[in-house]
């Protein structure tokens, strides 16, 4: 994420927010509370709105309450008018994966992440996300071999190996369960610059399966006493 995060209050003008965005190279600008605490966010889209204003004077039935806050927005003339509320935030543990899946959901190109306090800590882009798939086989290879394997697989006798080619990764060899080889694929899927998994992995037992379980008799023996 980015940590040097450029904020404004809600009564920011819209000349002050065009600044901060023109001069930061930014492309959107949070908005905070007295206490640093976001309560909405400011974009390039939000604010080229203004340059429709014609436009969304007209009525579109399709799309009433959208172009309703459009042109709101387009009217605006400081940042609590014009900003994009309550904006989206996500807390600092939280991993790429999941941020990635929030932006998705959301329709979103960024996230505000917040601390225990709520206050702002950094924020993330779509540019961002993608910087972890330029990490290198080597580093993938060696994270995969030397943590996620150890950790994971705790019998003497498995022997995985790991091949990493343009951030695909291929893991072969034999494990102790059926288990092992889906908790294996799933963590090695998720670590973030993973591009995809190759399963050539093979187990001993298919612990997935229930044992049969004999049942119980209901015969009593009773003996003279």
């Amino acid at each position: 994420m980015t940590t040097r995060v450029h904020v404004t209050g809600p009564y920011a003008s819209f000349k002050s927010l065009v600044r901060l965005i023109e001069e930061n190279r930014v492309s959107a600008i949070p908005i905070v509370d007295q206490q640093g605490v976001p309560i909405g966010i400011v974009s390039e889209s939000d604010l080229l709105l203004k340059e429709r204003r014609r436009e969304l004077s007209s009525e579109d039935l399709l799309h009433l309450q959208k172009r309703r806050d459009e042109r709101g927005k387009a009217e605006g003339s400081v940042a609590s008018e014009i900003m994009t509320s309550p904006v989206v935030t996500v807390p600092l543990e939280t991993s790429l994966n999941q941020a990635a899946r929030v932006m998705e959901k959301r329709g979103i190109r960024r996230l505000v992440v917040v601390d225990k306090r709520g206050r702002i800590a950094g924020i993330v882009s779509r540019s961002d996300l993608l910087k972890v798939f330029l990490r290198t086989d080597r580093e993938l290879h060696d994270e995969i071999a030397n943590t996620v394997i150890p950790a994971l697989l705790i019998s003497l006798e498995d022997t995985v190996v790991v091949e990493v080619h343009l951030n695909m990764v291929t893991l072969s060899g034999d494990v102790d369960r059926k288990s092992d080889v889906e908790i294996l694929m799933r963590t090695t899927r998720e670590l973030d610059g993973v591009v995809g998994v190759v399963n050539n992995l093979s187990f001993k037992w298919d612990d997935s399966v229930a044992l049969p379980v004999a049942p119980a008799s209901l015969r009593r023996d009773f003996r003279q006493i």
